[in-house]
């Protein structure tokens, strides 16, 4: 799948999320709230991808992620959402990896991390990263490489 075409499908997941969960905006949910409904709207925008939240395995054995520069598992090696094919470490199947925030700005670190090439334990590699951070407006910011895309 191309960028263009990955990048509106995300926006009709958020729009979908804006539309049908706009309640959990108001009330100030966790984060993993508002990453588990748009990981349930990306599913039905992007089928043929498993879509998972706070998934912290990598390839065919399912070995615990890592964080690359450390060696250790922690905390930021599950990313909030990811598009990938359970199981596989290629880049072709792992297509994004989503951090976002709720009120502040996302961590680009890990989206940076995770699409640049493997390195230490970290056996794969995303095509495509977004950090997003939804308050006081809706920022999205794309990734590939480790780099920004404009």
């Amino acid at each position: 799948m191309n960028l263009p075409e990955l990048k509106a499908r995300m926006q009709r997941a958020i729009n979908t999320l804006y539309a049908r969960d706009s309640k959990l905006f108001e009330i100030k949910v966790s984060e993993w709230a508002i990453a588990h409904r748009l990981a349930v709207y990306l599913e039905q925008e992007i089928p043929g991808w498993n879509v998972d939240c706070e998934y912290n395995k990598q390839g065919e054995k399912g070995d615990t992620k890592t964080n690359a520069q450390t060696g250790r598992v922690t905390e930021n090696t599950r990313p909030d959402i990811i598009l990938h094919h359970r199981g596989q470490s290629l880049p072709e199947h792992n297509l994004l990896l989503v951090e976002l925030k709720l009120d502040e700005i996302a961590d680009d670190r890990k989206v940076k991390e995770f699409t640049r090439l493997p390195a230490g334990d970290r056996q794969f590699q995303y095509q495509y990263g977004l950090a997003l951070s939804f308050l006081p407006k809706l920022t999205p910011r794309w990734y590939a490489d480790g780099k920004p895309l404009l």
